[in-house]
């Protein structure tokens, strides 16, 4: 059987255009694959992006709360020892003999409460024993009758 040469020549063509055509279809599938990596690998740069800046303002929020505890353990270190200069000067029982009589109740009772907070409870009390002791009875009833004003 013979095949008609222009039938021939037709197959061969239509064939060889197939080709081209799934050559191009090849090629623009190739490329917007292409373009689609590009994409996601440029989205990908800018997560990253985004990704570094939080953790670097986490970095900063992170050191400025460091700086903040060293700030609030060098003044808690210097409020402790003012306190226990304080308590030193003033844990003192011929100190308090002389001047508990001076100072009022409140003012006592505050002394009192620093001495007790800085581990002189002992010192605390002979402040407020010394007080209540000059203490005079008439002076205890002015105070109590008198109206306290807040």
């Amino acid at each position: 059987m013979r095949i008609n040469p222009m039938t021939w020549i037709k197959t061969r063509l239509d064939r060889g255009l197939d080709r081209v055509k799934w050559a191009l279809r090849r090629r623009k599938l190739r490329d917007e694959l292409g373009h689609l990596a590009l994409h996601a690998f440029y989205a990908a740069l800018d997560e990253i992006d985004s990704l570094e800046a939080l953790l670097e303002a986490e970095q900063k929020k992170r050191f400025e709360i460091e700086v903040e505890a060293r700030v609030a353990a060098d003044l808690r270190r210097g409020l402790d020892i003012a306190v226990a200069a304080f308590a030193d000067r003033f844990d003192d029982h011929l100190l308090a003999l002389h001047e508990a009589p001076r100072l009022g109740d409140s003012e006592v009772s505050a002394l009192a409460w620093l001495l007790t907070a800085a581990g002189r409870p002992e010192g605390g009390a002979t402040w407020k024993r010394l007080h209540q002791l000059a203490a005079e009875p008439d002076d205890i009833d002015a105070e109590a009758a008198e109206p306290v004003t807040v």
